[in-house]
């Protein structure tokens, strides 16, 4: 409840602008209708009042009173405005302090969390450290790092399942070929034979989910996992189905003369391409009278290894003999190219060393080109070979463009 004193002050602030005190001789600026008059620190502040009557005061005395009470008005107001805006910014600093200060404390007890840890990673090392070696496991395997994989599998406590170390490389990366390479180069070092089936039967599954049947690692699977298996439903229900994709692909590029892939896959794997060629080297009769024979021989000459060479001229040779026996005019068109695929050959064994059996063998080639049931062809390998000198491969008249080609 406001005091009587107070409500004296507030009447003489009111009179102090409509009334001058006798002792005053000059016009004094009142401050009566600022706003600070109305802040009741300002009021309940105020000394109290002893003159009696009110006429009797000293009004210069009361005006300076008052005037000195309004000044420190004004400046607490004034401190009271900066601390309103001061306050979010330290607010911020006082949350930043915080910040700091809790960084501080989780730095000082590190040490004592790693103290509290270390029990809880001793008592999970024995899940770790296998978890860890199945990954580098893995890693090695995609990568090529076969000496690596093949320490870690043998050592490893709680060894992975074939099928498991196949789902797990499917899951770690996109297949390609050369992950499927590297997995079948790591298979193939293991030591088991019931270990490597269970893996190829595996590897079979992984090729028909990424549609690998017709890249080269088919063709690697098929030779590593025919001699595993040891019975035939094993083969089929694993192997026929991809390798029949890629042998029907090699087969179609052969026939459409385009002898890239062929030559890419046996130069590169012949040894896994000599378990095919006689699959992949098959013509039906329907076929076979519509190929440009003279062009499809030549494949025989582009081959690197000598036994490819040899097993495609036996081949042509063998088909021939069946479906143009008879036709002594296909046989002139088409076998002077072959005897000269043979005859190069020849060439090329006595280049190399004169081998015993491969010069054996050419000259069983070169009887083969006379067919003993046909005693009405005359031709053997020699006249052939003196077809092809004298006509060249496509005729007399296209001499001179074989010369420059």
């Amino acid at each position: 409840m406001v005091s009587q004193a107070a409500r004296l002050w507030v009447t003489v602030v009111l009179l102090s602008s409509l009334y001058r005190c006798p002792a005053s001789g000059e016009q004094t600026n009142s401050p009566s209708k600022r706003l600070c008059l109305s802040e009741a620190g300002a009021i309940l502040a105020a000394p109290p009042i002893t003159c009696q009557p009110l006429s009797a005061c000293d009004g210069e005395a009361i005006l300076k009173s008052y005037l000195n009470l309004f000044q420190q008005c004004r400046i607490n107001a004034s401190e009271r405005a900066n601390e309103r805006d001061n306050f979010q910014n330290r607010l911020n600093y006082w949350q930043s302090d915080h910040v700091f200060l809790f960084e501080l404390v989780e730095q000082a007890h590190e040490p004592h969390k790693l103290i509290l840890e270390s029990e809880q990673l001793a008592n999970n090392s024995a899940a770790v450290v296998p978890e860890l070696q199945r990954k580098l496991l893995i890693y090695s395997i995609e990568a090529g790092r076969i000496e690596d994989a093949l320490i870690l599998h043998l050592t490893l406590k709680g060894q992975w399942k074939p099928n498991q170390i196949v789902e797990a490389i499917e899951d770690d990366h996109i297949v390609n070929e050369a992950i499927v390479e590297h997995l079948l180069e790591f298979i193939r070092a293991l030591p088991v034979k019931r270990v490597r089936a269970d893996f190829y039967k595996a590897v079979a599954l992984l090729i028909r989910r990424h549609q690998l049947a017709s890249k080269y690692v088919t063709l690697i699977f098929a030779g590593d996992a025919t001699g595993v298996f040891s019975t035939q439903k094993e083969r089929d229900d694993h192997i026929s189905q991809p390798l029949t994709v890629l042998i029907h692909l090699l087969r179609q590029q052969l026939r459409n003369l385009k002898f890239e892939y062929n030559l890419w896959l046996a130069d590169n794997f012949p040894h896994y391409y000599t378990f095919y060629i006689e699959n992949i080297f098959f013509f039906p009769p329907e076929l076979w009278q519509k190929i440009e024979k003279r062009r499809l021989f030549e494949i025989s000459g582009m081959f690197k290894a000598k036994g490819h060479r040899f097993a495609a001229i036996e081949r042509f040779l063998k088909f021939t003999h069946q479906y143009d026996a008879r036709n002594r005019a296909n046989l002139e068109k088409n076998l002077p190219t072959l005897a000269r695929e043979t005859e190069q050959l020849r060439k090329t064994i006595e280049q190399t060393g004169n081998d015993s059996k491969e010069l054996a063998r050419v000259k069983k080639l070169e009887e083969s080109f006379v067919n003993k049931e046909q005693r009405w062809n005359r031709h053997n390998h020699r006249s052939y070979l003196h077809i092809i000198k004298l006509k060249g491969k496509f005729g007399a008249n296209k001499m001179e463009m074989e010369r420059k080609s």
